[in-house]
């Protein structure tokens, strides 16, 4: 780009390069930059740099270059690039360091470029440029290797990847290539030749990174630097390529069978090569590039990486305190038999420390070879881990089978305890249940010593306490809607419970979090999440946090305290910091998002899509799917609605209480019923309704209660008894209001209000209704407040209020567009034909405006664009544009401005 610039600047740019794989002649790059100078008349002879003719001296050479270059700066700017001087003969240098100093005086900028890994500290190039930037007054420009944001940028702008492949590859390159460019670019050559990195249409894909070699081209220039150093420094850094990145020098010497002061002395030239660098201790190497190490790993015979891995596991296993992922690591290369146990304790440490997918990976790798307890135990922990998925029961499962064909029935029992978790993760509550009292009946009857055995399965030191079992039952008991025997389970009642949470185990506090939720007890539910959350933050366990956030918003802040903004505030930052804490950990980042606030604060663009693709647990699904279906209906799929009805619950109305989670199944109730009335069909709603009321009788729940006596009131309207309508609906508003419970609130005060405006009770139907709307705001609650808006539009219009009315409808579509809340729309489009037949006739309208140009006029003066006004009213920009010129010749009005005054003065606005 630099010669480039220089060029069409109207300098005279020449070249010279010296080569590595051929010895670069004497003066090589300076008589090929001059073999491409111009031979015109009036320019004294080039120098002799070749050698034909007889030249007194060195100084004479030099003189005459001097001549020759200044003849040629006279002409024009001249820009001499000396390129790849790492490679440079002494001869070439020499010349640099004599003419450089005069030559600063002339029109002259000589480019010499070099790569600094490639110069150690006796090559006579790095001798030099001291004396160039002292002498020259060069200017020395270190390119640094690219960060990744840079790497990142250049990967954006030559790729279109999705999010998740650009991350993947920028982390890739950035550890692969360490930021040299001359790397990255050949690595990305490399990856789209074997096809990692390919077109897909208009984007890109990735494929499998880590199975593309090292490039050709890098590997000559590796193989070339290597040629380099003495055979026995090329046989020790072998050696430690073996041993990894970054290795030890007492690890590499006991690998190499030599003692660290010999083996100092043998690196010492690829330190001066810079191909390896000491860590600031000095006590390990480290390779300067990912690629050199992998490039003299290759070069190995597979015999002897076998030999040298085994060996370097052997040095580690011998050291005080051995990482177990190393020691598996190179007794797995060498084909030893002794990964296997180092594969499971590297698999048990990173259990304890939450870093569940490197748990997940070292127990998968040593499950095959493992037998008996030790099968049990790797088993065990994967069922943990794999908690969200059906492949966390399968394993559980398989640890049972194990455990029971062992005959030892105490193991037996603890693996039923995780089995039983496993089945109430994924919301088959019943199951759960039935696995986890067959293994409290069995642990019961044995001793303490026994069962304090499996204290080192992977969080079997639970269930060494009575207590913790109890509260594991009490889990699917309390999802289920047992809360008798939830309570019954925790050994007391709720308020004693409550007294002694924090002493508590883990799940007992959930447990007492969902029995409270269930009892209108919004306080006590905050506390007891809180304190589950605290729990899981004491532990740094990144999915307990972000499991606690997510009960915190579908239990507490949801039902009683969806107007406190402050609050749903922290609970995003809070759960934020937890998936970042549990991505840390190896976690999956999109596990227990929030996603039922999304759909409350009206972000629904491509929510639908991204539920669809998400990787969420069965039981995490089935708690949202009554917020994604209300979405649904809201947005007139009705039949996506009812498919989450239908697998939630398929033996409909007739499903019996007790075997699935209870809160979702009741909510997925209520949403049947609304979806029967907007099909028209009055039974099956009266069914679904009847199984919530049996529901809610059964478990004693006083939450649902009143958004139930909401679905009768809707039910008697449709069905045409308003008096029972409104009777129900004010049971709601009370049911609502004690406990107290912001969004039950806004619906029951909404249907109020309808229903009042259809009974022509204007006044109270007005007061309903500004109660929901300032609900709706203070709950930030965007589609709650246009439909509230819609229903004000309506007791306006019925109330005579034309511009009142018009002004809640225009406020209603412009929320509900981009919602794409085609059944809403519809509603608001029906009402805007309703008020533009009810406008004042023709005769009464000002300058003989038609009631569409009212209405356009209407909206131009609230400062809508035409395109605005054009979504608002269902019609094209053209017909806006061609009812807008109309406007204005009517009323005499130039532009815009003109108009919105007129509109101000006829009391149209």
């Amino acid at each position: 780009w630099a010669l480039a610039e220089a060029a069409a600047q109207g300098a005279l740019v020449l070249v010279g390069r010296c080569y590595d794989l051929s010895e670069t002649p004497p003066y090589g790059p300076w008589r090929e930059a001059l073999a491409h100078a111009p031979h015109n008349a009036g320019l004294p002879p080039p120098p002799d740099l070749g050698g034909e003719g007889q030249v007194a001296s060195q100084g004479t050479l030099f003189a005459q270059l001097r001549a020759y270059v200044a003849a040629l700066a006279a002409r024009c700017p001249l820009v001499l690039l000396l390129d790849d001087l790492h490679w440079a003969d002494p001869a070439s240098l020499d010349l640099l360091r004599v003419r450089a100093r005069d030559l600063a005086a002339l029109p002259v900028l000589i480019l010499a470029a070099y790569r600094a890994d490639e110069i150690g500290g006796t090559h006579p190039l790095a001798a030099l440029l001291p004396s160039l930037v002292r002498e020259a007054r060069a200017v020395r420009l270190d390119l640094r290797p690219l960060d990744g944001a840079a790497i990142a940028t250049l990967v954006a702008a030559r790729y279109a990847l999705g999010a998740a492949d650009r991350i993947r590859l920028v982390g890739y390159l950035t550890g692969r290539t360490e930021g040299n460019a001359l790397f990255l670019g050949e690595v990305l050559r490399t990856l789209e030749g074997v096809g990692a990195l390919r077109p897909a249409g208009e984007s890109w894909a990735v494929g499998d990174l880590a199975a593309a070699p090292v490039p050709a081209l890098l590997g000559q220039v590796i193989a070339g630097r290597l040629r380099r150093l003495p055979p026995e420094t090329v046989q020790l850094l072998g050696v430690a390529a073996v041993a990894g990145q970054e290795v030890t020098l007492a690890l590499s010497a006991a690998a190499a069978g030599t003692d660290e002061e010999a083996l100092l002395a043998a690196l010492e030239p690829a330190l001066q090569a810079r191909l390896v660098a000491e860590t600031p201790d000095g006590a390990a190497v480290r390779f300067a590039h990912a690629l050199i190490r992998e490039a003299l790993y290759e070069s190995l015979p597979p015999v002897r990486r076998r030999l040298l891995h085994r060996r370097a596991g052997e040095a580690l296993t011998a050291t005080p305190h051995p990482d177990p992922d190393a020691v598996a690591y190179h007794f797995q290369r060498a084909g030893d038999g002794r990964a296997v146990e180092w594969l499971v304790r590297a698999g048990e440490r990173a259990f304890a420390s939450y870093a569940y997918a490197t748990a997940e990976a070292r127990f998968a790798q040593a499950l095959p070879q493992l037998a008996g307890a030790e099968q049990v135990s790797a088993l065990y922990s994967l069922s943990y881990i794999r908690r969200l998925e059906e492949r966390g029961v399968v394993a559980a499962e398989a640890a049972v089978r194990v455990a029971t064909e062992m005959g030892d029935t105490a193991l037996a029992a603890i693996v039923r305890m995780r089995l039983g978790e496993s089945y109430a993760f994924l919301g088959q509550i019943g199951r759960a249940i039935t696995e986890l009292t067959a293994a409290n009946t069995v642990l019961d009857t044995l001793p303490a010593s026994e069962v304090a055995g499996f204290a080192r399965l992977g969080g079997g030191a639970e269930y060494t306490s009575s207590e913790v079992r109890r509260a594991l039952l009490a889990t699917p008991l309390a999802l289920g809607g047992w809360y008798t025997e939830t309570l019954a389970a925790l050994g007391g009642s709720l308020d004693a419970a409550l007294a002694r949470l924090d002493a508590l185990p883990f799940n007992a506090r959930d447990a007492i979090g969902w029995v409270c939720s269930a009892h209108g007890r919004g306080q006590d539910t905050w506390a007891a999440f809180a304190s589950g959350r605290a729990f899981g933050a004491v532990r740094d366990d990144g999915a307990s946090v972000t499991g606690s956030c997510h009960d915190l918003l579908l239990e507490a802040y949801l039902p009683y305290f969806a107007g406190d903004l402050a609050a749903r505030a922290r609970l995003v930052a809070e759960m934020d910091a937890a998936l970042a804490r549990l991505e840390a950990q190896g976690g999956t980042p999109h596990v227990q998002a929030l996603w039922a606030l999304l759909v409350l604060e009206g972000r629904w663009d491509g929510l639908s899509e991204r539920w669809a693709a998400s990787g969420e647990g069965a039981g995490l699904r089935a708690q949202i799917a009554p917020h994604l279906g209300a979405l649904a209906r809201a947005r007139g799929e009705r039949e996506a609605a009812w498919r989450l009805v239908r697998e939630a619950m398929p033996a409909g109305p007739a499903t019996a209480p007790g075997a699935t989670l209870f809160m979702a199944m009741t909510e997925l109730q209520r949403l049947a019923a609304l979806l029967a009335l907007d099909d028209g069909d009055a039974p099956a709603a009266h069914a679904w309704l009847a199984a919530h009321d049996r529901w809610l009788a059964w478990s004693g729940a006083v939450r649902g209660q009143s958004e139930g006596q909401l679905g009768w009131a809707a039910y008697y309207r449709a069905t045409g008894d308003l008096a029972l309508a409104r009777e129900h609906a004010a049971t709601a508003l009370a049911q609502a209001t004690e406990p107290r419970q912001p969004l039950a609130l806004l619906a029951a005060h909404r249907l109020l209000g309808e229903l009042a405006t259809e009974a022509g009770r204007h006044a109270e139907a007005q007061e309903h209704l500004d109660a929901a709307l300032a609900l709706a705001e203070a709950c930030a609650a965007p589609y709650e407040r246009a439909l509230t808006l819609l229903a004000l539009a309506e007791v306006r219009l019925a109330a005579g209020d034309h511009n009142g009315a018009g002004a809640a409808l225009d406020a209603a579509r412009a929320i509900l567009l981009p919602l794409e809340a085609r059944p809403a729309l519809a509603r608001a489009g029906t009402l805007a034909a309703r008020l533009a037949a009810a406008a004042p006739p023709p005769a009464t309208r000002p300058a003989g405006l038609s009631a569409r140009e009212v209405e356009v006029l209407r909206l131009v003066a609230a400062g809508r664009s035409n395109r605005e006004i054009a979504a608002a009213l269902f019609l094209s920009e053209r017909t806006v544009h061609a009812h807008l010129r109309h406007i204005l010749a009517k009323t005499g009005s130039d532009n815009r401005a003109a108009a919105v005054a007129f509109a101000l003065r006829h009391q149209l606005a």
